[in-house]
């Protein structure tokens, strides 16, 4: 669900401005260890997940010489309950000795918990269910600075990440055969 009033749509609107809500229902199937007596059997497995967003959006993109654009989305209810995303991009453009020159900013904010998969994990010789994982963050900041006539682009732009989320593996080697294979 979304509500939108168009930048320009009266004469007092410098700005345009979204704000929404949604709901995700997400179903997943992988293989489940079942035990039949003194068997052990897999069978197809189901897990569902719900979660509620809600986020706006403010932005100026008419005009030549400044614009920006702000987003931010937050999750409230479910398994991504506590997720930010924030994304913000401007530029400026004026005159200077016969041409123009840009000065831009883009920056975003993200702190998002791992997907279902990253966190549960069933096949015939690794399994893993870890619900229990932190929340990456990643936060960059970048500026441009652009010069038409001379053809001149400058970029700085820094990146930080913070409860990466990777897959490892190890092994013991005995006599040229792997044994004790483990992943997580």
């Amino acid at each position: 669900f979304a509500i939108a009033l168009m930048e320009g749509f009266n004469k007092y609107a410098k700005a345009g401005l979204k704000v929404f809500a949604s709901h995700e229902y997400r179903s997943f199937q992988m293989p489940e260890l079942t035990f039949e007596g003194t068997n052990d059997a897999y069978a197809n497995g189901t897990w569902k997940e719900h979660s509620v967003s809600i986020g706006g959006e403010l932005s100026k993109t008419q005009g030549q010489t400044f614009h920006y654009n702000l987003m931010a989305e937050t999750w409230l209810t479910g398994e991504d309950a506590g997720q930010l995303k924030v994304d913000f991009s401007t530029d400026l453009n004026f005159k200077l000795f016969g041409d123009t020159v840009t000065l831009a900013a883009k920056a975003y904010f993200y702190r998002l918990a791992p997907t279902f998969y990253q966190r549960n994990y069933h096949s015939k010789h690794i399994w893993w269910d870890n619900n229990d994982m932190s929340k990456e963050t990643r936060t960059r900041l970048e500026g441009l600075f652009k010069y038409k006539k001379t053809k001149t682009s400058l970029r700085l732009a820094i990146e930080e990440i913070q409860n990466y989320t990777y897959f490892g593996m190890s092994y013991d080697t005995e006599k040229e055969a792997r044994k004790n294979l483990t992943a997580s």
